[in-house]
């Protein structure tokens, strides 16, 4: 006898066979470092896959996103081993020197030791092509993930292994070559361009049309799509999960989270702007000035659960500071189940480039931590795990600068 199960996020009933885990945050954001509040067994397959492409997806490959997720993560690099991995800086499409018929070139930055073209299918869609790195279904695709070409800029061994092993990690299914370091004869991951294959060849001119504008010093033309919504549907989404998680479907009844499933499942911003869902999301955000910088988790996420006036919010703080919030319940008979902690705050952190989170804690906690004012020994433990940049190997470009 099959059991059947509501999906919190499209509301249809299905077998349990068809469910699978969620991560509330996401994992690239550092999701899985999160305890089990985080994650939860109650959405279907389709939707899981649909929020992983266009809710997440549009979120993470999201322009300022990709630069959130390379702030301060120098800070937890082993200065004594290079076996760290540097989330790379998405740049944009360039311009001003053309791939075959059919292909753009996004250019890509891995700081501080090299430059990456990656060569892909040019969009069709528009739906992508606000995503850094276009359509994230075809780069999963072996046939279809295009060409990754990394031009080192530091001859700091340690350096290049870090850019090495960052580039890996971003374009596990790409074609990888390198253009300015001699291989060994057992590498096997990358490649060096061999002017004799024609596409190869041709990607080689593209590498030489680049040098040629860095050494007449003219500026290599980017262009950048940015999406400005892409935060709406994510923080949407969320809020109707950590509303279930807390309150179960009691609350997945309510008329709010009704609306916020409809801002999750709604990809038309104009129409999301005319449901009922408070917030202010990522370019909107609050700025609290100085204090962002002292409140903010270097290389990592905080995010926090208050009830403000008889409203439950949920604020995410990015690693530059940048915050943004979204009401998750004003229903009073909800509100009312919740515990005293709730009314300072309860709050996690989550440290991608560490691998590891902390919390939940009370918010007055954090706060004290931060100020210096009392030590949170969990958090304590976390901030361990973060060095000092300047004592890492020079890259040899400090001169240069």
């Amino acid at each position: 006898m099959s059991v059947e199960r509501e999906c919190i996020y499209c509301g249809n009933t299905k077998e349990a066979a068809e469910f699978s885990q969620e991560h509330i945050w996401p994992d690239a954001l550092g999701g899985d470092y999160l305890p089990g509040f985080w994650q939860t067994n109650d959405v279907c397959q389709s939707c899981n896959n649909m929020s992983g492409v266009f809710v997440d997806g549009g979120f993470i490959k999201s322009f300022a996103i990709t630069g959130e997720r390379a702030n301060d993560a120098l800070s937890y690099l082993s200065p004594d081993q290079p076996t760290g991995v540097l989330p790379l800086i998405y740049l944009g499409v360039v311009q001003n020197v053309r791939p075959a018929e059919g292909e753009v070139i996004d250019y890509w930055v891995c700081a501080p030791g090299a430059n990456v073209l990656h060569i892909r299918m040019e969009e069709k869609e528009d739906t992508w092509n606000a995503y850094a790195g276009g359509d994230p279904r075809r780069g999963s695709k072996k046939s279809k993930a295009g060409r990754v070409i990394l031009s080192l800029t530091s001859p700091e061994p340690y350096w290049v292994c870090t850019s090495l092993r960052s580039v890996l990690q971003h374009f596990p299914k790409a074609k990888r070559f390198v253009t300015n370091l001699e291989l060994p004869a057992n590498a096997s991951k990358f490649q060096e361009l061999d002017p004799f294959d024609a596409q190869q060849a041709d990607d080689l001119r593209i590498v030489r049309e680049l040098e040629g504008l860095r050494e007449r010093g003219e500026n290599v033309h980017i262009q950048v799509a940015i999406d400005l919504h892409a935060d709406g549907r994510f923080l949407a989404k969320v809020a109707l999960a950590v509303g279930y998680r807390l309150f179960g479907h009691d609350f997945i009844s309510t008329d709010y989270a009704k609306e916020l499933r409809k801002g999750f499942r709604e990809a038309d911003p104009e129409k999301r702007f005319q449901l009922n869902i408070h917030g202010s999301g990522y370019l909107r955000g609050i700025n609290l000035g100085p204090v962002n910088d002292q409140l903010r988790w270097p290389g990592g996420w905080q995010l926090a659960l208050h009830l403000l006036s008889d409203k439950l919010a949920l604020v995410a703080t990015a690693p530059t500071g940048r915050v943004m919030c979204v009401q998750v319940t004003d229903d009073i008979s909800l509100l009312d189940r919740l515990g005293s902690e709730y009314r300072d705050g309860v709050c996690w952190v989550t440290v991608p480039p560490a691998q590891t989170a902390a919390g939940p804690l009370p918010y007055p906690e954090y706060i004290a931590h931060m100020i210096g004012a009392k030590r949170a020994p969990s958090l304590t433990a976390l901030e361990a795990l973060r060095g000092d940049p300047s004592m890492l190997p020079k890259s040899g470009l400090e001169e240069a600068e």
